[in-house]
């Protein structure tokens, strides 16, 4: 209740917010107000297939396009997705505790990996799927740099395009207690092409309201 409040008292302040964070990060608009801590977040209590359900469809698309043999999703949930759209890959998920556990109980046939374990340098994957994790983050520079540093193909990285979901006149903090910040799709272009270069991107019209990227190494 805190956050909306602020949301909604920054929204009436409209562009006065620039007096109050005069400056961009992370490529964001300045006047924007970045969330300060943020719930966590556990994908694998009961959720399926109602989230993100475009951007692996985009994801498998590229897959079949490209002849890829092998995908690795960074921060994979409940992985339900990447299982039941991906079972003809060579599989592997990342993540942190407790859905780690969850997954190597579940699917146990499958590889994943602990986040804090992982050297990325070290992953050679066709396709790497990001879908939706960015927003969850507090310094999303670290998880662009870990990204950049692995070994792929193309990459398929989405998040929440703020404008269509919470209008143009939104000044943050998200309402989401789980997300730190939000980025409108010029933003995020702007952002993601500090390290890639961006082959495509879309915004889907579903439950999400997710924009996707698509890109390639430098």
């Amino acid at each position: 209740m805190y956050r909306i409040t602020r949301r909604n008292f920054y929204k009436l302040l409209g562009r006065l917010n620039i007096y109050l964070q005069p400056r961009q990060q992370f490529s964001i608009k300045a006047g924007y107000h970045h969330a300060t801590r943020a719930e966590n977040f556990d994908d694998t209590s009961g959720r399926t297939n109602e989230w993100q359900r475009s951007v692996y469809e985009l994801a498998a698309t590229l897959a079949q396009k490209h002849n890829m043999a092998s995908v690795l999703d960074v921060g994979c949930g409940s992985a339900y997705k990447l299982i039941t759209m991906f079972s003809q890959y060579q599989l592997t998920g990342i993540e942190t505790e407790p859905a780690y556990s969850f997954l190597n109980k579940k699917y146990p046939g499958h590889k994943w990996l602990l986040f804090d374990n992982v050297k990325p340098a070290e992953l050679h994957h066709d396709l790497v799927i990001c879908s939706d994790v960015i927003e969850h983050i507090k310094n999303p520079d670290e998880m662009m740099n870990f990204l950049a540093a692995v070994n792929f193909r193309y990459l398929v990285i989405s998040t929440p395009e703020r404008d269509a979901v919470r209008g143009k006149s939104d000044y943050g903090p998200p309402e989401n207690t789980a997300h730190y910040r939000e980025w409108n799709k010029e933003e995020f272009k702007n952002y993601v092409s500090q390290w890639f270069t961006i082959s495509e991107h879309h915004v889907f019209d579903d439950k999400s309201i997710a924009q996707a990227i698509v890109c390639v190494k430098r």
